[in-house]
Parts: structure tokens; C-alpha cells; sequence
């Protein structure tokens, strides 16, 4: 998608007054939340330095050569890093590649610019050879990086950049926004609450089908607890077709658990799924939940190395189906 989202519009404003003052950093690192659009602004910004024509408030006019060129995807001043479809990294080549690009003229004496994306996949070796190219870009060459985990980037490359933190829109404008993209609007809110306030990812999230799927995966989470499940063929099932959003509910619901256990039913990320999950968290000690809310943690870290996501998964449901249980159903402290 290539509009300007309501909540970046205030953003968008400051960098196009930087650019006509003449104070546009050469690089800019893009941070926030995940499904908040990052990559989206830094497109609408980018499509903005290439267009020819212009409209107030620098919103690029959709209609001129360079945008023209820029909707498909050909436009030989605009150079897009990112992993290759058989990788969940960007290599030392690539950004060899891209060097060499920036070191010829711009095609239209307009721009060049570079959308990395998400920034924090480059390799250690992609990282140290792009660091001359921040310090010192040819020409007239913008750089825009992207990442919603700026800590996984090397000091040397955040340091050659200008940050620019994105934060989540406020809940109402979320909510209208959210609303007006879906058929049904009424499961925004749980939407909203299952992907922390993110409305991009909470339009992922309904466009495919995310609210069935949990729903499923959690009763196969109490199925596990129950020991009415095998948690290796649960692992098998859930990592299908990733791994990352799986664990990620993971997280959340033990999270609500503990949150349930010393503050009640507030600030829950799954209120519809509140009653089963105070079930569950009854039954288990509070210190167990902690150690497990930590397993998750390190195992969503891993879900960025090369270790086997199945055996991740696998890993934290068999301590979870393993973890001791009493039959109570009363409040423990």
C-alpha cells in the first residue's frame, strides 16, 4: 500500500520541512512497533523524493514519470535491501551489489534512494560493508532504514543514523482506522488487543483468519495442560506455516495468566480468552509461569538463528505439559 496512514501524517510533515530546509539526514533509521507501517512511511517518503511534481505538503502526485515508474517497481533510482526469497538474511553480495548502483549518476538528477528493510536481517559482514555508504552516501542518496528491533542492529550502523521513533497510534484513532478496513468491524478491539495496539497487524492478523487459529491453538494449549495432547505433534502442527506467531501467542497468554494471578482481569492482550486462562493459571505455580514467560522470551530470540523452529516450539510445550498442576480452582498468591 502506498497512502500516507493517518498516524504518520504529523511525521511525514517534519521530514518534508527538513527537506525543503535543507536539513535531511543522508540516513534515517525508522523504529517502532511491529504493524505500525514503518516500511509502508518510509515507501510514501520515498515515492515522495522521486516525484517530479509534487503536491503541498510534499505527497507525491501519482502521476508523473517517476511515480509512474515508482508503482512498478522499475524505477532505476530506488533500491530495495532485503532478504531473498530463500533467506532470512541479507548478505554481504547484496549490499556489495547495491554499492556499486549508488555509484553511478542518478537516472532522472533526482534522488537516489535506499529502503532497508527490515534492517536488522543484515548479516554481520552486510552490516560493516554498508557502513562507508551511511557515513559518506554518493551523491544525492537517501537512505531509509527499517527495523522494529533497532537493539539487533550493530552500534557502528545506528549511530551513522538519524532515529526516528514511530509510535503506536492512539487506541481510538487505531480503532476507526481498523474499522474502516474490515467487512465485519466487530472484532476490533480483540484484534487490536491480540497484536498490542498494531493496526497494520491487526489487518494481517484478520485477513488471515489469526482469531481462528488461536482459538484453536488454545484449546490445544488447555488439551496440553489436561494431558490429553502429545506436545511433539502439537509442535508439529502449530509451526505450520511459521513459528514466530505461534510462540508470540504463547507469550500472551502466559502473560495474561500472571496478570491474572496479581492484578486481576486488566490490561489483558487475550480478554476474550480471560476465563480459560484464569483456569489454567490457577492450577500452576506463579514462579513456573515466570521461568516459562522467560523460556518464550529466549525461544521468540531463536526464532532469528538457524536453530530448527519445531524444536523451539517443541521445546516449551513439553515444559508446559509437564509442569505441575493442582486441581484447585481458587486464587493463589
Amino acid at each position: 500500500m502506498n497512502e500516507l496512514l493517518p498516524w504518520h501524517q504529523d511525521v511525514f510533515s517534519r521530514l518534508q520541512q527538513q527537506r525543503e530546509q535543507g536539513r535531511l539526514p543522508h540516513a534515517l533509521l525508522l523504529t517502532g512497533p511491529a504493524g505500525t507501517g514503518k516500511q509502508q512511511l518510509a515507501g510514501v517518503f520515498a515515492r515522495s523524493l522521486l516525484c517530479e511534481q509534487p503536491q503541498a505538503r510534499g505527497i507525491p502526485c501519482g502521476q508523473c514519470h517517476g511515480c509512474t515508474l515508482y508503482a512498478a517497481a522499475s524505477h532505476p533510482d530506488l533500491h530495495i535491501l532485503e532478504p531473498a526469497e530463500d533467506s532470512r538474511v541479507i548478505k554481504i553480495d547484496q549490499v556489495r551489489e547495491l554499492i556499486e548502483s549508488l555509484s553511478m549518476s542518478s537516472h532522472y538528477g533526482r534522488a537516489k534512494v535506499v529502503i532497508v528493510a527490515p534492517a536488522d536481517s543484515m548479516n554481520v559482514a552486510a552490516s560493516n560493508a554498508l557502513l562507508k555508504t551511511l557515513e559518506e552516501p554518493p551523491g544525492d542518496t537517501v537512505l531509509l532504514l527499517v527495523s522494529a528491533r533497532p537493539s539487533f542492529l550493530p552500534a557502528t550502523i545506528r549511530s551513522r543514523c538519524q532515529l526516528l521513533r514511530l509510535p503506536l497510534p492512539g487506541m481510538d484513532q487505531a480503532r476507526t482506522w481498523l474499522a474502516a478496513q474490515l467487512a465485519d468491524s466487530q472484532d476490533v478491539d480483540i484484534l487490536l488487543a491480540l497484536t498490542a495496539g498494531a493496526p497494520l497487524a491487526a489487518r494481517q492478523a484478520a485477513d488471515e483468519a489469526q482469531l481462528a487459529r488461536r482459538t484453536q491453538m488454545l484449546n490445544d494449549w488447555q488439551s496440553l495442560a489436561a494431558g490429553q495432547a502429545d506436545p511433539v505433534q502439537i509442535a508439529a502442527k502449530w509451526v505450520k506455516p511459521e513459528a514466530v506467531l505461534p510462540i508470540s501467542w504463547m507469550y500472551g497468554w502466559v502473560a495474561d495468566m500472571i496478570r491474572l494471578r496479581k492484578e486481576g482481569a486488566q490490561h489483558l492482550l487475550n480478554r476474550d480468552a480471560s476465563a480459560a486462562l484464569l483456569t489454567l493459571a490457577r492450577q500452576v505455580d506463579l514462579v513456573k509461569l515466570y521461568d516459562l514467560l522467560d523460556r518464550i522470551l529466549e525461544g521468540l530470540r531463536l526464532t532469528s538463528s538457524q536453530v530448527n523452529p519445531q524444536t523451539i516450539v517443541e521445546g516449551l510445550l513439553l515444559y508446559w505439559s509437564n509442569m505441575p498442576r493442582s486441581n484447585s480452582t481458587t486464587s493463589i498468591s
